[in-house]
C-alpha cells in the first residue's frame, strides 16, 4: 500500500522552457539566445546553486557576470524566474483527490531564486505538505542521498512510497531504492499509471 507520493517539480508539477527565460534576459545582454541559454543551462553552475554550495547573492554576481548584465537582485530574479510557464502540468484537482489518502510531498532539484518565485505563483502548492529540496539539503537525484532522506522524512517502508519524475536516471534512482517510481509525461498517463497501482484520482 502506498502512503507518501513524492513529486518532482519542473516538467512534472510545472512546466520551465530556458529559451522564454533566454528571450527575456536578450533584452538587457549583448549575448546571443543560444549564449544566454548556454549560460542558464551551466550543469557546474546550476549543481553549485541547487546543493547550496552558492548563496543566491554569489550566483546572482557569477551569472550577472557571465550574461553581462547590470540589473537589481529583485529584477533578475523576474527574469530568469519567466522560464516558468504559467499552466501547470498536473492539476489542482488531481492533488486534492490524492492528497484524501496519501501524504504529498516534493522532491526536487531547485535552488532558492526558483523555488520561491514558484512558490509564489503556483497555489496548487499548497497541497503538498512537505518538501525535500536539494539546495536545503545540500544533495541532488540522482544521488542515492536524497532519496534515503526521503524515505526518513517518510517515515515508512521504501516499498510504500511512490514518485514521479519526468527523468528517467531520478527513476532507476529511486527504484534502486526500493521506491515505487513512475516516469511522467503527462497527467492522464500519470493518472493510469497510479490506477495500475490502486491509486484512486477522484
Amino acid at each position: 500500500m502506498i502512503d507518501a507520493i513524492f513529486f518532482d517539480l519542473g516538467k512534472v508539477i510545472v512546466d520551465f522552457d530556458y529559451f522564454v527565460g533566454a528571450s527575456a534576459l536578450l533584452k538587457i545582454t549583448p549575448l546571443s539566445i543560444s549564449e544566454i541559454v548556454e549560460i542558464l543551462s551551466d550543469a557546474a553552475l546550476i549543481n553549485e546553486f541547487e546543493t547550496g554550495s552558492l548563496s543566491v547573492m554569489e550566483y546572482y554576481h557569477r551569472a550577472s557576470e557571465r550574461l553581462r548584465i547590470r540589473v537589481p537582485l529583485e529584477a533578475f530574479q523576474e527574469l530568469w524566474g519567466s522560464m516558468f510557464l504559467p499552466n501547470p502540468l498536473v492539476s489542482e484537482a488531481l492533488l486534492i483527490a490524492l492528497k484524501k489518502k496519501h501524504r504529498l510531498f516534493l522532491l526536487s532539484n531547485t535552488n532558492e531564486i526558483h523555488f520561491r518565485y514558484v512558490a509564489e505563483r503556483y497555489p496548487l502548492l499548497r497541497h503538498i505538505e512537505e518538501r525535500i529540496l536539494s539546495f536545503q539539503v545540500g544533495c541532488m537525484k540522482p544521488d542515492r542521498k536524497i532519496f534515503e532522506l526521503a524515505i526518513r522524512r517518510a517515515g515508512v517502508l521504501p516499498q510504500e512510497i511512490l514518485f514521479t519524475d519526468d527523468r528517467l536516471d531520478n527513476i532507476e534512482a529511486a527504484r534502486a531504492c526500493g521506491i515505487k517510481a513512475i516516469q511522467f509525461s503527462s497527467e492522464a498517463q500519470l493518472i493510469k499509471d497510479l490506477q495500475k497501482l490502486g491509486i484512486s484520482s477522484d
